[in-house]
C-alpha cells in the first residue's frame, strides 16, 4: 500500500478557497463599505439640515 501523497489525491481547490471565492470577497467588502459610506453620507445630511432648521 502507497503512503498518502496530497499532491495526487487533491485538486488545486480542495484546500477551501477558490480564486473565484477570494475575488468576490474583496469585491464585496469594497461594496459594503462604499454602502456605508453612502448610508452615513445621508444620514450626516439629514442632521444638518435639521441643525440649521431648528437654529
Amino acid at each position: 500500500m502507497e503512503g498518502f501523497n496530497p499532491a495526487i489525491n487533491y485538486g488545486p481547490n480542495d484546500a477551501g478557497v477558490s480564486a473565484v471565492t477570494l475575488i468576490l470577497g474583496i469585491v464585496a467588502l469594497i461594496a459594503i463599505s462604499w454602502l456605508f459610506q453612502k448610508v452615513y453620507e445621508q444620514v450626516a445630511n439629514f442632521f444638518e439640515t435639521n441643525n440649521k432648521n431648528s437654529s
